[in-house]
């Protein structure tokens, strides 16, 4: 069983399956099959698992030969095949035990958050909680755009023209209008002035990017001008209307980066303060805290932070393994230059 010849068939196997898994599209782990022969449940799949444990007890046995023929030119195989093994073995283990959670934090909270939600939505109790101190967001340049007045399609349809406010006094074309940015405001309100609104600078909590166009027919060379704006919860979208059927309008602000400023308070009595980002989670008592979701009504203004918490207790050793696979990789180059 240790032979080459049954590692190579069992390669091939786990490779064909996993590049059936790839090609086809998976469904989640909660979820049913959506083919008769269960292949878009692969992991799951009596093929995919058998074949697997053949592989590892495979593997096993290398190990054991190679101990029990213990050579010092052979240790960078055992590193190697003991890494692997490791790999393999806690990597499945880890998948069978890992823990995701969902929690909610509110800005203000009296208390700070110390239950998760599992997919069910049943209720577990943490070791530790979390105090949302501020949200923040990073967004992208807001845009111009000339939209169809009634469906609110942006033109033209399938390649609409954008214009950026990445320069405050941006100017272009769009949908064949010539735009002229003659004032930006990155924070403002709308106020009333006569039968319009009109934009003045402003800080506080629902605050909306503001520009100031100046809109010129290519054909007849009219005029148009006024405050555009996507609006927010706190203020209506603004648009400029061009004609009967057209209107300039600003899309709502696209994110480029949001994260939440937290403390965590654990049960020994630690403090910690720092930032959660999307791919920059945070490490508490097992526990690593990814920034998930937050309020998209508010925006940058969102009030909430909605956290994602994973625990997989033998992901140390999956790293452990993979250290051990560079060591072998390391190992025999340096041995295999050394006998040259």
């Amino acid at each position: 069983m240790s032979s080459s010849q049954a590692a190579v068939g069992a390669i091939v196997w786990v490779a064909l399956l996993t590049l059936i898994m790839g090609l086809t599209k998976q469904v989640g782990l909660e979820a049913f099959s959506s083919d008769p022969l269960g292949i878009t449940k692969m992991l799951s799949h009596w093929a995919f698992v058998l074949v697997y444990m053949w592989m590892t007890y495979i593997l096993g046995l290398v190990i054991l030969r190679q101990i029990s023929h213990f050579t010092w030119r052979g240790v960078p195989f055992l590193v190697s095949h003991f890494g692997l093994f490791l790999v393999l073995t806690c990597g499945t283990l880890g998948s069978a035990d890992m823990q995701r959670l969902r929690l909610g934090a509110e800005l203000e909270a009296e208390v700070p958050e110390w239950r998760g939600l599992d997919d069910k939505n049943n209720v577990h109790e943490l070791d530790f909680a979390v105090q949302l101190n501020s949200f923040i967001m990073d967004t992208y340049p807001p845009k111009l755009i000339v939209i169809d007045s009634k469906s609110g399609d942006a033109l033209p349809r399938g390649k609409s023209d954008v214009l950026s406010l990445e320069d405050s006094l941006a100017h272009g074309r769009l949908n064949g209008w010539e735009i002229h940015v003659k004032q930006y405001l990155p924070f403002a309100a709308l106020v009333p002035e006569g039968s319009k609104l009109k934009a003045v600078a402003w800080g506080s909590a629902g605050a909306i990017p503001a520009a100031m166009v100046e809109v010129i027919n290519p054909t007849t060379h009219h005029r148009i001008s006024g405050w555009v704006s996507c609006g927010s919860f706190y203020f209506p979208m603004q648009v400029l209307p061009l004609d009967a059927k057209t209107a300039v309008a600003m899309p709502q602000l696209e994110p480029r980066r949001f994260a939440s400023d937290v403390t965590v308070y654990t049960k020994d009595g630690r403090k910690l303060r720092d930032t959660i980002d999307v791919n920059k989670p945070l490490s508490v008592s097992g526990w690593k805290i990814y920034q998930l979701d937050y309020d998209h009504d508010r925006g940058r203004w969102s009030r909430y932070s909605v956290f994602e918490l994973v625990r997989d207790p033998w992901l140390p050793y999956v790293y452990v393994g993979i250290a051990l696979l560079l060591l072998g990789a390391i190992l025999m180059f340096v041995m295999g230059s050394r006998r040259k």
